[in-house]
């Protein structure tokens, strides 16, 4: 990639300021905008180097790439506010949870360059770059560019792959909308127990899960109320789970000792664990 100045519009959203992070120590020129003035400041502070936009249209105007890091609510007029003012030699991606209706709305209202949808599949606490991330071109210009675009983020150590909006919105119904719905539901099943005392003898395996329900609280429900609704495989996969919960609580109910051991040996072996 040739490209000195990148524009992140949301910089200082929790993932906004890690991508800012991220360009600043890749050596680029970086510009944000947002909405929260305090967080900007803070941002201005922590980063010094980083340029502080008015607006949008303000941060977009010398940007070789811009990042759109906003929330789904507000995802389609932020595209539709600087669609006119980007020329044809920028890149636009955007780094949403969901592929699918990011990308149609981009192509919808950014006619002059290339869109790119990408997800990256980690959160705002990564340490490193060994991470997954999902580019999801759909037109030549965009499927040259994620070529380009993924030997230079696999240069700096992510795993990335490239498929469709649909294939990898289908994928996600498991990856997250699975992930997110056991973490809510285990959190809520613990509500009705004493978890004060339940993490005072809980082990590595309650440790893991607690890990999990954990980051899934932390988040934003907007957000992962946004996964969960949009994903069109969210329900599928999520009733798949219930069916085998359905199946595992009957097993423990019948007290079936000897079926319970087949069954989880199916899934070690499935697994390829050995003890």
């Amino acid at each position: 990639m040739n490209f000195k100045t990148v524009s992140i519009i949301g910089g200082a959203g929790r993932m906004g300021r890690w991508f800012s992070e991220f360009f600043i120590k890749e050596g680029f020129d970086v510009t944000v905008s947002g909405r929260t003035r305090d967080k900007l400041d803070q941002l201005k502070r922590d980063l010094p180097s980083v340029k502080i936009a008015q607006g949008n249209i303000e941060a977009i105007k010398d940007a070789d790439m811009v990042v759109i890091s906003v929330p789904p609510q507000t995802f389609e007029s932020v595209v539709a506010e600087i669609g006119p003012w980007l020329n044809p030699k920028q890149v636009v991606i955007d780094i949403s949870s969901l592929k699918e209706i990011p990308v149609k709305l981009m192509h919808k209202h950014i006619r002059r360059c290339i869109t790119l949808g990408t997800h990256p599949v980690f959160g705002p606490s990564a340490k490193d770059y060994h991470q997954n991330f999902v580019l999801t071109p759909t037109r030549e210009r965009e499927r040259k560019f994620a070529f380009d675009f993924k030997e230079w983020l696999e240069e700096r150590g992510f795993n990335v792959s490239i498929m469709s909006p649909r294939k990898h919105d289908k994928l996600m119904g498991a990856v997250l909308g699975l992930s997110h719905f056991i973490g809510i539901a285990v959190s809520d099943t613990w509500l009705d127990l004493s978890l004060k005392e339940l993490r005072g003898v809980g082990g590595s395996s309650f440790k893991l899960l607690f890990q999990l329900a954990e980051n899934v609280l932390h988040s934003d429900p907007t957000l992962y109320a946004e996964i969960q609704m949009n994903l069109p495989s969210s329900e599928v996969v999520e009733s798949l789970f219930e069916h085998n919960v359905r199946r595992w609580l009957k097993l423990v109910k019948s007290r079936d000792k000897n079926r319970f051991i087949v069954e989880m040996e199916r899934l070690r072996k499935a697994f390829d664990v050995s003890t």
